[in-house]
């Protein structure tokens, strides 16, 4: 009897877990494992998809993922084949690298989300890698906790549910994630579902397939003059020109760009993003 085809609607949010085939190790080093996030990155805007969370395991990984333009089952099959090709040819292997089928499980709200992600970044810990969430290097973890956004993790509606200030949404999560809590794998692992409020986080993600503004339309939006925008685009520090970049900034971040993506537009590096974030608390 064939196994029944998977539901996957558009705009769903999964808790992914990969295993390798037999419980045997995937990841053999840490090259391994930056080969592999490359792949991530590197599908990422042609298949259209978030990364929310993750967590690499030597046997083993999670991935909190929404999918936009294509269904979960090929986002899997495109990392997978592409990785194990990789991971063959590199250790003189053969056969296959996973396990057939992974295990993907929907998220439905904000509490469930959060506490996922907290769950997913306690792996290491639990595991008796480390002693501290931060102190393992294959998670998402340094992302949220020193606001990297580099294309590979989405961390702005995780932040903005802890809070609208960049500051204390760090803070915040810091906190959550040194809370000890005793977190079931059952209930995190051994479900179809997690949480009751059917898609009430879909509703709050401001990307929907094929329409996001372009940057370009953002910065048109701000209301500056042609001349104006002229001079923005050429990295003019102006002080007259900084209402214009902080209304295209903090809109550009509701949608999710990286801080490399806004600052290409407006001739800024990323640091210097990150600098008018803060000093002007956006």
């Amino acid at each position: 009897m064939g196994r029944k085809c998977r539901i996957e609607p558009v705009g769903a949010i999964y808790h992914v877990i990969q295993r390798g085939n037999n419980k045997k190790s995937i990841f053999e080093n840490e090259e391994d494992k930056k080969f592999f996030m490359k792949l991530v990155k590197k599908y990422k805007e042609g298949l259209g998809y978030k990364i929310y969370g993750f967590v690499l395991m030597d046997n083993h990984y999670h991935f909190i993922i929404q999918t936009f333009h294509q269904p979960l089952h090929k986002i899997m099959h495109r990392w997978n084949s592409n990785y194990s090709k990789y991971y063959n040819y590199k250790h003189d292997g053969v056969g296959h690298v996973f396990q057939a089928r992974y295990k993907s499980i929907l998220v439905q709200d904000e509490r469930y989300l959060l506490s996922l992600l907290r769950y997913i970044h306690n792996n290491p810990v639990r595991a008796g890698i480390v002693k501290n969430i931060a102190d393992y290097k294959w998670s998402s973890d340094v992302y949220y906790r020193t606001y990297i956004q580099d294309g590979i993790v989405d961390i702005y509606l995780i932040l903005s549910m802890l809070s609208l200030s960049v500051e204390n949404s760090i803070k915040q999560y810091r906190e959550y994630m040194a809370e000890i809590v005793s977190e079931s794998k059952k209930e995190y692992e051994n479900t179809m579902v997690l949480g009751k409020e059917a898609y009430s986080i879909m509703d709050r993600t401001e990307e929907k397939p094929n329409k996001r503004k372009s940057l370009e339309e953002i910065l048109n939006e701000t209301g500056a003059e042609q001349e104006k925008i002229i001079l923005i685009k050429k990295g003019s520090k102006k002080r007259e020109l900084t209402t214009y970049k902080l209304q295209y900034i903090k809109k550009a971040q509701e949608l999710n760009y990286t801080l490399q993506e806004i600052g290409e537009v407006i001739g800024m590096n990323k640091s210097g993003i990150y600098n008018l974030i803060q000093r002007y608390k956006l």
